[in-house]
């Protein structure tokens, strides 16, 4: 059984503050009624478990990516020194073992084409400053934009240096984004990805007067641009696809011949084709977002903070071996601070 070091640290600050002692007989009740007090409290904060959510979310995405070395909480436990400092939300290790501290922040502005707010005032950057330098880490800001469900990670030093606020806008974030560098990409397959499901005619039973069927599956697949796809990687590709991305799945068409129902299809496309030999998917990090919603809320409340990590989407993703693979297109934007927009 894992010992609790982290309970056991929030009972004896409690106790501590209580005048109470761990072996205590009132300590359990008056700790439990603490927790209770606590829980209601946070859970009548919209905004508070939004942002946790959002933080879990980040914490899970780079996990499931697989491209650092470590990703850990950093805000953990308080920071004892003579200067105004706080501890980023994470430090995530890369593979050259360059150190980042990153704070995570979730924006929603209900108005989709104004997308812009302060994200950090003078005392604040400040303080996540003399962090990273009293640690030796590059201070990074991942920004979660709600409207959108798109992730974007910059270097706040490379848009405004020093100390002073920040002020940010999706479009700017998104042309300065390194979020490639922990892992991810944007996706590029050939259209449509269809389901089939083929009955099993012996077991199936013809479509009667008023339109029904007693129907049982004998097959499932799944085809991109009419080839089915055979490659246990490229159909969890495929699968990931007709359920997060930017492209719409239609309702189920039937395929009936005479009285008989051979099969039914569910068919994928983007928006909008682009006729250039493939159509564009989305990003990683914007399917995960999908993902993570479905999983944490329901009718835009939240449901749960966390949920486990998806790392057989990204493997996937990241295999080249196996014959009669589906062709795959993936894009690593790079950041340009060069030319931002004004």
């Amino acid at each position: 059984m894992k010992k609790e070091f982290d309970l056991l640290r929030e009972v004896s600050r409690f106790g501590v503050n209580q005048g109470l002692s761990l072996n205590d007989p009132k300590m359990s009740s008056a700790f439990g009624l603490h927790v209770d007090k606590s829980l209601q409290y946070a859970l009548s904060d919209p905004t508070f478990l939004n942002g946790l959510r959002v933080e879990a979310m980040f914490e899970n995405m780079v996990e499931s990516f697989g491209e650092v070395v470590m990703i850990k909480p950093e805000d953990t436990g308080p920071v004892r020194t003579d200067l105004p400092m706080q501890a980023p939300d994470f430090r995530i290790v890369l593979k050259d073992g360059s150190n980042w501290l990153v704070e995570v922040k979730n924006v929603y502005e209900k108005n989709a084409f104004r997308q812009r707010r302060q994200i950090l005032n003078r005392d604040y950057r400040r303080s996540l400053n003399n962090y990273a330098r009293a640690t030796g880490g590059t201070l990074k800001l991942a920004v979660f934009w709600a409207r959108w469900s798109i992730w974007t990670l910059v270097d706040p030093e490379r848009l405004a240096p020093g100390d002073q606020k920040l002020t940010l806008d999706m479009i700017t974030a998104m042309k300065a984004n390194e979020l490639a560098v922990v892992g991810d990409q944007h996706l590029g397959l050939r259209a449509p990805i269809v389901l089939r499901l083929t009955m099993d005619p012996a077991q199936t039973s013809d479509i009667d007067e008023a339109g029904r069927v007693r129907v049982t599956i004998g097959k499932a697949q799944l085809f991109c641009d009419g080839k089915e796809i055979l490659h246990s990687h490229d159909q969890q590709i495929a699968w990931t696809v007709m359920n997060y991305s930017d492209w719409e799945t239609s309702d189920a068409r039937a395929i009936i011949k005479g009285d008989r129902l051979l099969a039914i299809e569910f068919e994928s496309n983007p928006p909008e084709l682009s006729h250039q030999g493939f159509e564009m998917v989305g990003s990683l990090s914007r399917i995960f977002a999908r993902h993570y919603a479905q999983r944490t809320m329901s009718d835009s409340i939240i449901t749960n903070i966390n949920t486990p990590i998806q790392a057989e989407w990204f493997e996937a993703l990241r295999s080249d071996g196996g014959l009669g693979r589906i062709p795959l297109w993936r894009f690593m934007m790079q950041p340009n601070y060069d030319n931002l927009l004004p």
